[in-house]
C-alpha cells in the first residue's frame, strides 16, 4: 500500500446532545445558558465537538431575522487550546456562527473543537448578536428567542 494515501477517519462513536435554551439556567441578559441536568459524558479518546443543527423559536423569533448570532462554549468544557485560535480576545471558543433569515437558519461556518479527556457534567453556552453598536443575548424587543442546538461529540480511535 502506498503511504502517500491519506484515509479519512470515521468516528467510532457519536454522542448527540440536544440543548434547548428554555431548559437551561439563564442570566438576566439571556446571554449565558447553563445546562446542569445532563447525563454524564465521558471523553476518553481523541474527540471533537461539532454543532449538527440549530433551530430558533419562541415569541421573539420574528425579530431574530437579519441577525448574525455567535454561540460560544463556556469554560466548563476543556478543549485543546493549542489547536484553537480565537481572534476576538475572548477565552470562550466559538462553536457556531449563524445568520438567521425569515425562512431558515443558515450556519455560516463549520467549527470543530478538539476536546481533552474529561467527564462533562455541565454545558455553558454564550449566545450573542449585535444590533448597531450594542450586543445582546437571545432576546429581541423584550421577547425571548429560544435556541434548539444539537451538539455532536465524535470519538475516534487513537
Amino acid at each position: 500500500m502506498n503511504s502517500n494515501y491519506k484515509f479519512i477517519r470515521k468516528p467510532v462513536r457519536c454522542q448527540n446532545i440536544w440543548l434547548n435554551t428554555k431548559d437551561g439556567l439563564v442570566d438576566s441578559d439571556r446571554k449565558f445558558f447553563t445546562f446542569n441536568d445532563l447525563p454524564l459524558i465521558q471523553i476518553r479518546n481523541h474527540s471533537v465537538l461539532k454543532i449538527n443543527s440549530i433551530t430558533l423559536g419562541g415569541a421573539g423569533v420574528g425579530s431574530a431575522s437579519g441577525h448574525n448570532w455567535t454561540i460560544k462554549l463556556g469554560n466548563t468544557i476543556k478543549h485543546n487550546t493549542t489547536s484553537y485560535f480565537n481572534s476576538d480576545n475572548d477565552s470562550m471558543p466559538t462553536i457556531a456562527m449563524i445568520n438567521y433569515d425569515q425562512n431558515n437558519s443558515i450556519q455560516t461556518g463549520s467549527f470543530a473543537l478538539e476536546l481533552e479527556q474529561q467527564d462533562i457534567k455541565q454545558v455553558v453556552l454564550k449566545i450573542t448578536t449585535h444590533s448597531g453598536s450594542s450586543e445582546h443575548g437571545a432576546v429581541k424587543n423584550s421577547q425571548n428567542i429560544d435556541f434548539y442546538i444539537c451538539i455532536v461529540i465524535e470519538e475516534y480511535e487513537e
